[in-house]
């Protein structure tokens, strides 16, 4: 008498089922050669009938026999479909942030959207319409034209903060001593990108979104604040991240302004371009030998500035 199976044959089809999904992932992943390797295996392995006394080694084969087509399935699924198709909002920020990190010289036409009660917080900003360059290096930054359409202004390697109205001459303030007006445009203009992903990373709630100009090769993010913004705070941003090079090709920044109000402030990556290093200094915009005034100057440098509203809280 046949002592019946204990362990009978598995349902048929497992190789037909692996070959078909094979198949439909066929155009997305070359994983053809692998496969059929997979599959040859597995018709080696699997035994023709159970022998008697052994039935473990029988769950053996077919254990090894699940795991080699799950092995299948998941190869499918990693080697399909673009890589970045597993790479979260977050992910692709912090790759931005590191990218940032390092010493590259990176310009931005830069557009300014200020409503009517922030032109309070922001005087100076108020007489900025038009659109304007800013390059960066790390902290150090120059904005072109300047204030009211004029010279430039930014800041350079050692934290001096300066604007040369004219070639004739430029002025300069140390952290300490920034004027009110003068202390809101650099917290505004100062793209120290690091710093900013950093606070993006760990105080917003990161989204994919659409890019203003739909493209194959970038990835574009939305970052909303968790809670309210201090005054000056970044409310919002939209960020289009380049997928190759992970450099940021724009983005738009809202911060809260006064009565509720939000400033918008939008970066739009220009070609790269080599920059001298003076072009971060108020030496690099006036004529050669001419003065940069500082504390040591109030009075001189007061008169560079033009603008009475910038005399610093010391000299009023």
């Amino acid at each position: 008498m046949t002592t019946p199976n204990a362990f009978p044959d598995p349902e048929p089809g497992l190789d037909a089922l692996v070959r078909a999904q094979l198949e439909a992932e066929a155009g997305k992943a070359n994983v053809r050669s692998m496969a059929d390797r997979v599959l040859a295996r597995l018709a080696a392995d699997a035994p023709a009938r159970p022998r008697r006394g052994r039935p473990w080694s029988r769950v053996a084969a077919l254990a090894g026999a699940a795991a080699l087509a799950a092995t299948v399935l998941v190869a499918l699924f990693v080697s399909s479909g673009p890589r970045d198709a597993v790479a979260s909002p977050a992910d692709v920020v912090q790759a931005a942030r590191d990218s940032a990190a390092g010493n590259d010289t990176r310009c931005y036409r830069v557009t300014l959207e200020l409503p009517a009660p922030a032109r309070e917080l922001f005087p100076l900003l108020a007489l900025d319409s038009g659109t304007r360059t800013l390059c960066t290096r790390g902290a150090q930054f120059v904005v072109e034209p300047g204030f009211g359409g004029r010279g430039a202004w930014g800041r350079d390697g050692t934290g001096r903060v300066w604007v040369a109205p004219t070639p004739e001459a430029a002025a300069a303030f140390s952290e300490a001593e920034l004027p009110p007006g003068l202390r809101n445009a650099v917290k505004i203009h100062a793209l120290e990108l690091p710093p900013v992903l950093n606070e993006v990373l760990i105080d917003f709630d990161l989204t994919w979104a659409e890019p203003p100009t739909p493209t194959a090769d970038a990835h574009a993010v939305t970052a909303t604040r968790r809670g309210e913004p201090p005054l000056l705070g970044i409310a919002g941003a939209e960020l289009v991240i380049e997928k190759n090079t992970n450099v940021i090709r724009s983005l738009t920044v809202r911060r809260k302004a006064l009565f509720n109000g939000t400033t918008t402030l939008t970066f739009a990556l220009l070609s790269s371009v080599a920059r001298a290093d003076t072009v971060f200094t108020p030496e690099g915009h006036i004529n050669p030998g001419a003065p940069v005034y500082d504390r040591s100057q109030p009075v001189l440098r007061r008169q560079a500035m033009r603008w009475t509203d910038m005399k610093p809280p010391q000299e009023r």
